[in-house]
């Protein structure tokens, strides 16, 4: 939305029940008067837009999570803008179903761990699609979702991850052999969509020639174009992994289906609508969430030779450097939904509201992280969510660091020196977990 002076009319509606008088307030905004405090910049709602009741004109943000302003400039960017325009530590839009926006880290950390109020049993938006996303144990609340995290910690845990990090590591040293002669590559297809899918399908033990039909599922949950909806995306999961769990059940393997397959219920077996629902988290984490980090790292890396030199001069600034550029460039808006009335940031939210939680705008607040937008490989204290808090806190985080740690060694071993070869073909896409669509790399092969 541009930054012009315009007037917009807020209509604001607070609907009792149909007996009722519908009561009418009016607010003008002009484009002098967006300001810190008032409405934000290039933030308003269309005319005539109805507001709830408990939503306060000023509180109202023209922000689209799924096409945001200012995605062009990257997708850190255009959360940060949010953050940096609010002038309020909470927000609301009527984009996808009208929801809530926690602009500030204070206010995502406390959502994430108010258990009480805020409800994992609609963890995305919008509510249409979150209220259709059943996998366990994400869309679950303590204390029902514990013994089912316990399986998802025993099927991708650092003990599995650790005793596979020799054939981590040799595939992504063969895949970056294959790459290196060609002298240039499309990042994002040839190694971020091979290597950390590659490394999850053995882990899981599925073909990867499904790898290509997997992806495809994954990303209408993330990042949708429409063709289907959640629960068509999700039953596609159930019925492709169905055969699998059957066989695995009948003849267990060292797999993570098989170890799932295996598990006990607080003591009874776990049901095969319960594996399924499991497995396809495993699945759906597996392919989508590493593989769009990698695009952000590599494309930052491209641009910055200095900061890519130092980690190729010193090898052990590589740990550091790891989480610095995961707080940097964190890329998962998680939805919580409201079970009972609360006050927060001064707001009264009711049961039913949808609140986005952006993981990002943890690591990217001043009060976390002095100069939150500048990479320091040096920084002291590095405070970042990327793996979300609380009882969800991601249970892949050690499979993530590790496939990370060993594709920055074995690509800077092997092709220290490279650059973004076609600026132009570098985009943004937000959503639930955010990506980069190309990153067209060159190098020399002297």
């Amino acid at each position: 939305m541009d930054q012009r002076d315009r007037t917009a009319e807020v209509e604001h509606f607070t609907h009792t029940n149909k007996s009722e008088a519908v009561q009418h307030q009016r607010l003008e905004v002009t484009g002098s008067e967006r300001t810190m405090g008032t409405v934000p910049e290039a933030i308003t709602t269309a005319a005539g837009q109805d507001l709830p009741a408990n939503v306060p004109a000023e509180r109202v943000v023209d922000f689209d999570m799924f096409n945001p302003p200012h995605i062009d400039q990257g997708l850190q960017e255009a959360w940060k803008h949010l953050q940096e325009s609010s002038g309020h530590d909470l927000m609301w839009t009527h984009h996808n179903g009208g929801h809530w926006i926690a602009t500030r880290g204070s206010l995502v950390k406390h959502i994430l761990t108010d258990y009480e109020h805020f409800s994992s049993k609609c963890p995305f938006l919008p509510r249409e699609a979150g209220e259709q996303y059943v996998l366990i144990p994400m869309s679950m609340d303590p204390p029902e979702q514990r013994p089912y995290r316990r399986i998802l910690n025993a099927s991708i845990g650092p003990r599995i991850v650790d005793g596979i990090g020799d054939e981590i590591r040799s595939s992504a040293r063969e895949l970056v052999r294959q790459i290196r002669p060609a002298g240039s590559c499309d990042f994002i297809k040839e190694y971020a969509e091979v290597f950390p899918v590659k490394v999850f399908l053995t882990m899981i033990d599925l073909p990867p020639s499904d790898a290509p039909r997997l992806k495809y599922i994954a990303d209408q949950m993330t990042r949708p174009d429409g063709s289907m909806t959640m629960a068509e995306a999700t039953n596609q999961f159930f019925e492709y992994l169905s055969p699998f769990i059957d066989a695995r059940t009948a003849e267990p393997g060292n797999d993570a289906i098989s170890i799932v397959v295996q598990s006990k219920v607080d003591g009874r077996p776990i049901t095969k609508d319960e594996a399924l629902k499991i497995c396809s988290l495993l699945v759906l984490a597996g392919l989508d969430t590493v593989v769009n980090f990698l695009g952000f790292m590599m494309h930052f890396l491209a641009e910055n030779p200095e900061k890519r030199r130092a980690l190729v001069k010193d090898p052990q600034l590589i740990p550091t450097a790891i989480e610095e550029l995961l707080r940097r460039f964190a890329l998962v808006t998680d939805a919580r939904l409201i079970k009972k009335d609360v006050k927060l940031d001064g707001v009264d939210l009711k049961p039913g509201d949808m609140v986005a939680v952006p993981s990002m705008l943890y690591g990217l607040e001043e009060q976390n992280n002095q100069c939150p937008m500048d990479v320091d490989f040096g920084r002291e204290k590095i405070e970042h969510m990327t793996f979300g808090h609380g009882v969800h806190h991601c249970a892949g985080a050690h499979l993530a660091r590790v496939e990370v740690q060993v594709t920055l060694e074995e690509w800077l071993a092997h092709i220290p020196e490279f650059e973004v070869a076609d600026p132009s073909r570098v985009g943004y896409q937000s959503g639930i977990v955010g990506s980069v669509t190309s990153v067209p790399l060159r190098w020399t092969t002297d």
